[in-house]
């Protein structure tokens, strides 16, 4: 039987509170008067609307923890439930680490929007302006591939410029696959990929279809390093992570801190830690970070900021409804409202990340189960408690 530990921590978003205190069940900020912000029954309404969405995700048995950062009129919570490792109680906190696998590709596209504000980016340019050799084959019978093309996968580039057609049997169970497409990742060298780079040939003009693409992101981490004259991961680092102050959040995890960076399974096998980060940019999916960071992240969203409110910007339609803005997702039907998501699928971890400006709730997910039939799931879960909180 599956124990379900719980864990709710409170974090204050505040950006204008000279100080703070919790008093038993409630947070008190004092700015000039004291105003109530958190309550008990407010506490349990949220709590109750949690517990259910998460303990019907918690049936499926691969799915061990679950680890849920909730964003909500100003205030953060942090859900906790499961454990790590089945039946070793080992409890899942705000403070441990996942891989946030794609999830990055928000952070790559914070940092472009800062470029493009600064002057060092346009959207219209070709990108062939920032890489060190011609490419004639990057573009399509005169149109080239342009920065906005790359942030809305939109390039014409395919999912990852090295060809894994011969190593990929079709008769390959999800296990399989994995340690084939993991071992083409540690093969992976910044040489290889521009050679690679120079052999695509575009079938269609840039700008025409939507095609996820790995090779587009990491490409763009580079073409940043280029703007910025500094390594990508450092820029990352200082002008995103540091910004929003986040303190546990990595490319490379510190050897201090790994006691904390969550164990990973793939149908409930165990899987070591990816190697993202030191094969090419890691732009599209090297980060790890906390639910605690997330939250900081999520807050950042929501702040009258620049630099955010470009990277939501809509690039691309790539269905009715459904925009590309800097890597963001920007989703808004007749069976959804607004918000902006990404989610994150690595061989060891599985996350979503949604954030709905007009209610002012966002809300981060993590388990450390990567199958497939998880990311059904936790997008089911995301909505659940999004349509639980809003009523």
């Amino acid at each position: 039987m599956k124990k379900i530990i719980i864990l709710l921590s409170l974090t204050l978003v505040f950006s204008n509170c000279n100080s703070q205190k919790i008093l038993g069940n409630k947070a008190i900020v004092h700015n000039n008067k004291s105003v109530e912000i958190y309550s008990d029954a407010i506490g349990k309404e949220i709590k109750q609307i949690i517990d259910k969405s998460a303990n019907e995700v918690l049936k499926d048995s691969l799915i061990n923890s679950l680890s849920i950062g909730l964003y909500i009129n100003n205030v953060s919570f942090a859900f906790n439930y499961g454990e790590l490792t089945k039946g070793k109680g080992d409890i899942p906190t705000n403070k441990t680490i996942y891989e946030i696998a794609s999830v990055t590709k928000t952070f790559t596209g914070t940092l472009a929007a800062k470029a493009v504000l600064e002057g060092k980016l346009d959207l219209e340019d070709d990108i062939r302006n920032y890489l060190s050799n011609s490419y004639p084959n990057l573009e399509y019978k005169g149109e080239p591939i342009k920065i906005k093309h790359l942030l809305s996968h939109t390039s014409g580039l395919p999912g990852d410029v090295i060809a894994l057609n011969n190593e990929i049997n079709q008769n390959s169970n999800e296990i399989e696959f994995n340690k084939i497409v993991v071992a083409h990742e540690n093969k992976k060298t910044k040489a290889i990929f521009f050679e690679s780079l120079s052999k695509i040939n575009l079938t269609e003009k840039p700008g025409t279809t939507f095609n996820y693409s790995n090779a587009g992101t990491n490409l763009m981490g580079y073409i940043l390093e280029k703007v910025y004259k500094k390594p990508f991961q450092r820029l990352i680092m200082k002008e995103v992570v540091a910004k929003v102050q986040m303190e546990d959040t990595y490319f490379n995890v510190p050897e201090n801190k790994k006691y904390r960076l969550a164990n990973g399974y793939l149908l409930g096998n165990p899987v070591p830690e990816t190697k993202l980060a030191n094969t090419l940019w890691g732009a599209e999916g090297a980060l790890k970070s906390t639910t605690s960071d997330m939250l900081k992240f999520i807050s950042y969203q929501f702040k009258n900021d620049a630099i955010a409110r470009e990277s939501h910007r809509k690039i691309f339609e790539a269905g009715p409804d459904y925009w590309i803005c800097y890597f963001w997702w920007s989703i808004e039907d007749q069976n959804y409202d607004l918000h902006y998501r990404h989610d994150g699928g690595i061989s060891r971890a599985k996350n979503v990340l949604a954030i709905f400006p007009e209610n002012k709730i966002g809300i981060s997910i993590f388990t450390n189960e990567s199958a497939i039939s998880v990311n059904q799931k936790l997008n089911d879960l995301m909505h659940n408690i999004y349509n639980g909180l809003k009523k």
